[in-house]
């Protein structure tokens, strides 16, 4: 198994979902995905490096501050493991339709994979150091992965 196994064998269909949600293209869930993918190792570091319990980064978003309090509280309200896909992809698409509706705006003004990665980083990620090479490393395995399990019609 690769490190971007588990990855790989997710991200297709939570890619789908968000096309379906919110009407979006398969590289604009890429660029989600992207960001995703290197916030949380391919869904497999769901709690900050080298922080404490209840401090740092949780789940695949790495929500922290008052951000990490509220996707604990969702997790809570509708009684999902804060380590689950369900609860993380849960969380992600009620941001997307509440307090971070603007990262689905940015991205629906981009028409690249690449610029898909950068609105949503800037939009929802906002991170201290955004590191554009791995979070687009991401957003291609995310693409390629989807790609393999879509069949293309020519």
């Amino acid at each position: 198994m690769t490190h971007d196994s588990k990855f790989r064998l997710e991200v297709p269909a939570f890619m789908r979902q968000l096309m379906s949600d919110f009407q979006l293209r398969d590289f604009h869930a890429g660029g989600v995905f992207g960001n995703i993918g290197h916030e949380c190792a391919g869904f497999t570091i769901l709690h900050e490096l080298g922080q404490p319990d209840g401090q740092g980064g949780y789940g695949w978003a790495q929500w922290t501050g008052p951000r990490r309090v509220q996707f604990m509280g969702w997790c809570t309200e509708h009684k999902l493991e804060w380590t689950s896909d369900r609860a993380n992809f849960g969380f992600l698409e009620h941001e997307l339709k509440t307090s971070q509706s603007n990262a689905i705006s940015a991205l629906l003004k981009t028409s690249t994979l690449e610029a898909a990665v950068q609105a949503f980083e800037r939009n929802f990620e906002r991170a201290g150091v955004p590191n554009y090479p791995s979070r687009i490393k991401w957003a291609l395995i995310a693409m390629d992965a989807f790609n393999k399990e879509q069949p293309h019609i020519s």
